[in-house]
């Protein structure tokens, strides 16, 4: 939290994830990333954050029980505030019934001035009682709807809107353990640094948009995530390497069907492809997904523009 607060990053779970990751150093790539940009004394900003992250080599990722004793906490609070909130709104009905009740047999009283001043006092007491139990219960169920959508921003991309990185992770740690046939595809804009060095990062990011939303829409209803960068990956499950090349391959096609101009000056960018990797496999999904990569590559190799698949082990 101390760390959080210095550098005025919230207090949500992808940067204690981050802060995690930093002040135990479990890897020394991140820690020498963070110490050059954070040398001088510059605080961290939540984009610098959230590149680190994502560019980041797979290691330096919390492990996978980590990421599942957070997930635990996440799901422990939140039906720990569900049950205050239920407790909250009985005692407000209770105490509004207690107050009704002390109303109603207040006028049987009468001569006795100094307890019915009793019974009003407490009737003022109760009416406070039941309006602050009413408060703390809308309170309470605001905290949950900001940890609900704290937790979905922490497994979002935030320029693209597709699962992020750590999602991916979880979906394929979740086949892992169902052990049901998947195929996965690693997709890489082509040329993406000529576009950002050429156009600038607000051109590159329009693309990367457009890019994501052309592989969600010709990939649905398989979930496409973004891996980081100019990168992303497709997770099939049920489905082999040949059916998985046939989705890519449209999707691809999709691609390059898309007619990219500059938003200012309506001059046309060129056309935009990516290579991608498919692999496939019957037991290991972190195995598909780093045949998979390794496809890429060969298809970067064979002149980009071009999917690659193989079975993995």
């Amino acid at each position: 939290m101390r760390f959080l607060d210095h550098h005025m990053l919230d207090p949500m779970p992808a940067n204690y994830n981050f802060a995690y990751l930093y002040i135990t150093g479990a890897n020394d790539w991140l820690r020498k990333a963070v110490d050059a940009v954070t040398d001088g004394g510059v605080r961290l900003t939540q984009k610098a954050v959230d590149e680190l992250m994502d560019g980041a080599p797979c290691d330096t990722r919390a492990p996978a029980s980590a990421r599942a004793a957070l997930d635990r906490q996440q799901a422990h609070l939140r039906h720990q505030m569900l049950n205050f909130a239920e407790i909250a709104e009985r005692a407000a009905q209770d105490t509004g019934a207690f107050n009704r009740d002390l109303e109603e047999n207040a006028c049987k009283i009468g001569g006795h001035e100094a307890l019915g001043g009793v019974i009003r006092n407490m009737i003022a007491r109760t009416a406070e009682m039941e309006r602050k139990l009413a408060e703390t219960r809308r309170e309470t169920e605001q905290l949950k709807q900001d940890l609900d959508a704290a937790r979905d921003d922490a497994a979002r991309d935030s320029l693209t809107g597709l699962p992020n990185r750590r999602a991916i992770d979880r979906q394929l740690e979740a086949l892992a353990q169902t052990g049901q046939p998947v195929a996965v595809a690693f997709c890489d804009i082509d040329h993406f640094k000529t576009i950002n060095d050429r156009y600038g990062h607000a051109v590159g990011d329009r693309v990367l948009k457009v890019v994501a939303e052309t592989l969600a829409e010709a990939m649905a209803p398989h979930p496409v995530g973004r891996f980081g960068g100019e990168e992303f990956v497709i997770i099939m499950p049920e489905i082999d390497e040949q059916q998985a090349y046939v989705l890519v391959e449209t999707a691809r096609e999709a691609l390059r069907l898309r007619h990219f101009r500059l938003r200012e000056t309506d001059e046309p960018i060129g056309q935009v492809t990516f290579s991608a990797g498919v692999a496939a496999t019957c037991g290991d999904p972190c195995a598909a997904l780093r045949q998979a990569d390794a496809n890429l590559y060969e298809a970067k190799r064979a002149g980009r523009d071009r999917t690659v698949f193989k079975l993995a082990a």
